[in-house]
């Protein structure tokens, strides 16, 4: 039997890894620029990790949902010791994409509506409904349309033509929001702090804009942060960078540090109205044992090791590396990025070349992300 061949593959077969770096089966080692997709935020082989997993597998890995652990406990604890006080009710899932799902089925619970505002060139998940709002999933015919969906224009100001215009926290681009009707009015406003797809980075004041936009639509705010949560852009979380709080928060990736882990935090107030019509959310390994002790090793090596600063240490350094070789090289149109969550966009001329430029970065021990 083979693999379903569902994403494209390198050719190359890992058998093992030690913090950044991953070896094959013919000896080479290699950089891992993608850090796992973004999983992999303590690396490969920690030893603190590998601990908790080791210690985990001697106790109880799945209890089913009905059933509280200390392990739990402790992943909710740690969890709140690095959010704001408001964001005070959690559950532990599996994935981004499944987290993702229950955020925006809470939202059409606790507003009774059914629109939801993305921004295009987003990416929410690989789930129906998550990649149906995605700018991956918008022109598939395989799947259902969503229905009332909003997308604003990509929050991309070196290509907008409006750009000029921003300043003060308005951003024209928004504009389209101030036009609906309250028939129109949408139940959730999805925002990623960068946007997955193309490492789009917006000016600070575009979250809190889209999130006065949400109060006054009588919407829930949804900080979708299973890419840029755990300290990938230099905070423990991208809306930090906005100095605001949403009212539910997705994590996935990094929380798990390679493991299959995500969460969906969100404020007492929503729970309230959102139970009352969700009723019963049940999944099998939803609040897990392993997935309480995994979440809570992760947050405690992030903070025991000053991670999240050196994510904003090192972000600086490796912005300012790429901008000095954009410099020399035309074909690279622009270096952006937050944090380490960094891309570099090619020219179109360039880009046609892309996939050539990546399997020679692979041929010399760098692997990375490319996308046309």
């Amino acid at each position: 039997m083979k693999l379903w061949n569902t994403n494209p593959a390198h050719g190359i077969r890992l058998t093992g890894g030690k913090g950044s770096a991953l070896y094959d089966d013919q000896g080479r080692t290699y950089i891992d620029m993608f850090s796992g997709t973004w999983c992999n935020v303590l690396g490969y082989g920690h030893p603190r990790l590998r601990r908790a997993v080791e210690e985990q597998a001697q106790g109880l890995f799945q209890t089913g949902a009905a059933f509280g652990t200390r392990q739990v406990e402790e992943g909710l604890r740690q969890l709140a010791s690095i959010l704001p006080p408001e964001l005070e009710r959690a559950v532990f899932l599996n994935s981004g994409s499944e987290a993702v799902e229950l955020a925006l089925k809470m939202a059409h619970a606790a507003t009774g509506k059914t629109g939801v505002v993305v921004a295009e060139k987003g990416y929410y998940g690989g789930t129906v409904y998550a990649l149906s709002l995605s700018e991956a999933g918008r022109t598939a015919s395989y799947l259902p349309k969503a229905g009332n969906v909003l997308r604003v224009a990509a929050p991309h100001c070196v290509r907008c033509d409006l750009s000029a215009e921003c300043g003060d926290g308005e951003f024209p681009c928004m504009n389209v929001l101030e036009d609906l009707s309250p028939e129109e009015w949408p139940a959730a406003i999805l925002y990623e702090p960068l946007l997955g797809g193309g490492i789009l980075v917006p000016p600070i004041g575009y979250g809190a804009r889209l999130k006065e936009f949400a109060r006054s639509l009588g919407a829930l705010f949804i900080s979708e942060e299973v890419t840029t949560g755990m300290g990938r852009t230099g905070k423990w979380f991208g809306f930090q960078h906005e100095n605001i709080v949403p009212d539910i928060l997705v994590v996935g990736k990094a929380i798990g540090g390679g493991l299959p882990v995500s969460a969906v935090v969100t404020t007492k107030e929503v729970e309230e109205r959102a139970v009352p019509v969700l009723g019963r959310h049940v999944q099998s390994h939803q609040n897990s044992p392993f997935s309480g002790r995994i979440a809570a090793e992760v947050i405690g090596a992030i903070r025991d090791e000053g991670l999240v600063e050196r994510s904003e240490r090192m972000g600086e350094y490796l912005l300012s590396g790429l901008r000095e070789i954009q410099e020399r090289f035309l074909c690279i149109r622009e270096v952006r990025g937050r944090g380490l969550m960094v891309g570099a966009e090619l020219t179109p001329e360039a880009a046609s070349r892309g996939a050539g430029m990546s399997k020679r970065l692979v041929e010399k021990g760098f692997l990375q992300d490319f996308h046309q």
